[in-house]
């Protein structure tokens, strides 16, 4: 029988290249930062419990890579809060959340040893996958950290005081015209 002679021009197509998101492209994406919440607006007292917390937020980026569609998402899996005062970084798996009563020690709660503005920052670390056409996601290895913009802390003390005096009978009596009085 005669050999088969295959003209080149009628070969199958190659694949396009198969585009891969390394590490270094998933750090340069513009991934949102968490935000920093406060349950007090960050107002606190001296030794009591200020707790901030983060928001938690998956998120997908959409691009072209190579002429395909590549999908890459960003998850969050760890938060590492800085409170400003010189204490060691809390290092989370968890971005915490809302106190259920004040005072309340929480995951991420904070107690200040002395009063002043302390600037509070959150570093998220974010763990990514992309997928390619609509493909199965691979992981990328490695992290991306985010900084949020930072928010203050703003720490008084407070002074308890017993008042016998009945404002409405003696409207001069100690803190009755003005409750925050220094003596």
């Amino acid at each position: 029988s005669d050999p088969v002679i295959s003209d080149p021009a009628e070969a199958e197509p190659e694949a396009p290249p198969m585009p891969v998101v390394t590490l270094a492209d998933f750090r340069r994406l513009d991934i949102a930062p968490s935000k920093i919440e406060s349950d007090s607006g960050g107002f606190g007292l001296i030794r009591a419990n200020t707790n901030f917390y983060a928001t938690e937020e998956s998120q997908t980026l959409n691009t072209t890579m190579l002429g395909q569609q590549v999908a890459i998402q960003a998850i969050p899996v760890q938060w590492t809060f800085t409170y400003g005062d010189g204490s060691a970084p809390l290092v989370s798996t968890t971005p915490g959340g809302p106190q259920r009563e004040f005072n309340q020690e929480t995951t991420t709660s904070h107690a200040y040893q002395q009063t002043g503005t302390f600037p509070v920052t959150v570093a998220t670390a974010y763990r990514g996958q992309f997928s390619v056409n609509g493909g199965p996601w691979i992981a990328i290895p490695g992290t991306a950290s985010v900084p949020s913009t930072p928010v203050e802390a703003d720490i008084w003390r407070s002074e308890a005081k017993n008042v016998a005096e009945d404002c409405h009978q003696n409207p001069d009596g100690w803190a009755c015209a003005n409750p925050f009085i220094e003596d």
